[in-house]
């Protein structure tokens, strides 16, 4: 069950950048995200305290800990990302997204006192040189910019911030409410981002851009967030390092729907990929082990 949450929250996490960039060339990014999160939180709302009726108000501290999840991992993290890719390639977006493991286990290491197995180390990096290679036609190719790239950064390093502090927090409330309600805070902290940089641009609606945002919001906002949550709160290090197989998916979704070209380098990539993964015990959910012992 572990490999199977893994897989399909890395395909579902690989895809929000193939989508970005087939439905959303054009638009302006920011106020297109500004219509995700709030599309996004209004359903996760209206199912937990409308339809199933499961969930109490967030309490004290608990607010302001919301606050910095739906910071991290909403706002800076997909606002800067959404930003990033207008000027650096959807391959180059994902080998940064790679760098996340490394983040979060120097993080968990320093904040949570988690010991980083050697195995675990090993994984990934066998995982990060067959990423490279993955990438390398790409970077060789890449039109991206400083300021591109930088943005990049900014997102990988916020959600890594905010992958270990949820971790450290351990909020006592369904993944999916925490969910919503980082959707609903990270609304609010981007509006003023939106307003700032766009422009005061309006949408152009068009087939592309709707079954984009719909997709988007229903498939990345509400199942693979949840599904993120979820990994994270068992155990982020363990969640992180299935964000290494997402560019092999991105790869691939990219092939299908853009009609990119996969070599022989995207081939051997991904072998090594999908070994580090089984090395570092990705497969395996390492925290529930070790409550049997």
């Amino acid at each position: 069950m572990d490999v199977l949450l893994g897989l399909v929250f890395s395909f579902l996490w690989a895809s929000a950048s193939t989508a970005a960039k087939y439905s959303f060339q054009g638009q302006p990014p920011l106020t297109i995200l500004s219509v995700r999160f709030a599309v996004a939180g209004a359903l996760m709302m209206a199912w937990h305290y409308g339809l199933r009726r499961d969930g109490a108000l967030p309490r004290g501290r608990q607010w302001g800990q919301l606050a910095i999840v739906g910071l991290t991992n909403s706002t800076l993290f997909l606002g800067a990302a959404w930003l990033g890719l207008r000027e650096v390639p959807v391959g180059l977006y994902s080998l940064f997204l790679a760098t996340m493991p490394f983040q979060v286990a120097i993080l968990s290491r320093v904040w949570l006192g988690r010991q980083v197995t050697r195995r675990e180390w090993l994984g990934i990096a066998l995982a990060a040189i067959g990423l490279a290679i993955v990438a390398a036609p790409s970077l060789a190719r890449s039109t991206a910019t400083l300021s591109g790239l930088l943005l990049v950064i900014i997102a990988m390093v916020s959600q890594a911030v905010g992958a270990v502090y949820l971790k450290r927090a351990a909020l006592e409330l369904p993944s999916g409410m925490i969910n919503a309600w980082q959707l609903v805070l990270g609304l609010g902290f981007l509006l003023p981002f939106a307003a700032a940089l766009d422009g005061g641009a309006g949408l152009r609606p068009n087939p592309q851009m709707i079954s984009g945002l719909a997709w988007s919001i229903v498939m990345v906002s509400v199942v693979a967030n949840a599904l993120l949550f979820t990994m994270q709160k068992r155990d982020p290090l363990w969640a992180s390092t299935w964000l290494l197989l997402a560019p092999v998916f991105s790869y691939l979704q990219a092939a299908l729907v853009l009609g990119e070209p996969i070599g022989w380098t995207d081939l051997i990539g991904s072998a090594l990929v999908v070994a580090g993964l089984v090395i570092s015990g990705a497969t395996e959910h390492k925290e529930k082990k070790r409550e049997q012992q």
